[in-house]
């Protein structure tokens, strides 16, 4: 045989084993791409009415109010449930409960407004003020933040969570200005709701008194923090990420309301429902990939991450999880 053709028979058999290398390769790679995209699915944690579900400080177990008013507590898959007696709670019907970052006490939101700390020690429930118009936990579990009315005079405040050691921190312009506090428990976030056409966003120090223009243009209905100096806030149209030491906006490319949105622990990692898709951002590059897509129509909301798992009530307000 003449050397040309050994040679080019030799190239030939190299060519094919190349590409046939190639096409295991690519189709291992699509499987394992298949097998990833489907290892996740929606289950069903708990087969009734939630009210603000929360997860244990250990991540173990999953705390709720059904729509009765009573207080259960479930592992994370809905097992072992039991209910947690409590007198009743004041109102004629509970809409929201308001969880600290730390400690066994909570605040009930009543629908005809009724406010009332539950003081666990003591297994009581004390009525908080009317006057109050906005409340929100400090992050030591013991006070609050709110806004005190009287008249036409309003005033940002903070006291015990039972409503002693009233301390007013600043005469502010509105009543209806919602708060969120930083977990450095010196300072909070404020911006009118409903929202107006120019919505600003304030910050205010708890020490000092000083309010300072945060976000000074655009309809920004809510806010929430994700460390000590960064915070999401959301206009009617868009998601985006503010950071305090940089004074630097970035937009997400989100379209979605905040209770569509949940953070990681450590403010890495973003995680959304959009369009009937779970999306993944990550908040240092900003790089988004779909995380999870439903086989179904659903409306996920009130997103929360129980360790890395994320939870969701749907418009029939039961209690979903994605797990694999």
């Amino acid at each position: 045989m003449n050397r040309p053709l050994i040679i080019f028979i030799t190239i030939a058999g190299i060519i094919i084993l190349t590409l046939g290398g190639l096409l295991i390769f690519a189709t291992k790679k699509q499987q394992t791409t298949v097998v990833n995209e489907t290892k996740l699915q929606i289950k069903k944690v708990l087969d009734e009415t939630v009210i603000s579900p929360v997860a244990a400080y250990d991540n173990q177990s999953i705390w709720y109010f059904n729509s009765e008013g009573r207080l259960f507590k479930a592992n994370t898959d809905g097992s072992n449930l039991s209910e947690y007696p409590l007198p009743a709670i004041p109102g004629n019907k509970l809409m929201r409960v308001l969880w600290p970052k730390q400690g066994s006490d909570f605040i009930s939101i009543a629908g005809n407004g009724t406010k009332s700390y539950y003081y666990a020690a003591g297994k009581v429930f004390i009525n908080l003020a009317d006057n109050i118009r906005y409340l929100e936990w400090l992050p030591d579990g013991k006070r609050v933040a709110y806004i005190w009315q009287s008249g036409n005079k309003q005033q940002l405040v903070t006291a015990a969570a039972d409503g002693s050691g009233f301390k007013m921190i600043k005469d502010v312009f509105w009543p209806d200005l919602v708060l969120k506090a930083n977990s450095d428990g010196k300072t909070v976030l404020m911006y009118r709701s409903p929202a107006l056409d120019e919505n600003k966003i304030y910050s205010a120090n708890l020490e000092t008194g000083e309010i300072a223009t945060v976000i000074d243009h655009g309809k920004n209905v809510a806010a929430s923090w994700i460390s000590t100096s960064k915070f999401l806030f959301a206009t009617d149209t868009k998601v985006y990420l503010y950071d305090l030491t940089t004074k630097k906006t970035t937009d997400l490319s989100l379209s979605a309301s905040l209770d569509k949105v949940v953070v990681d622990s450590v403010g890495k990692s973003l995680y959304a429902f959009v369009n009937n898709i779970f999306v993944k951002i990550d908040l240092d590059t900003t790089k988004s990939e779909n995380y999870f897509v439903p086989s179904s129509k659903i409306n996920a909301k009130n997103l929360m991450l129980v360790g890395s798992t994320i939870y969701y009530t749907d418009s029939d307000n039961k209690l979903y999880m994605i797990s694999k």
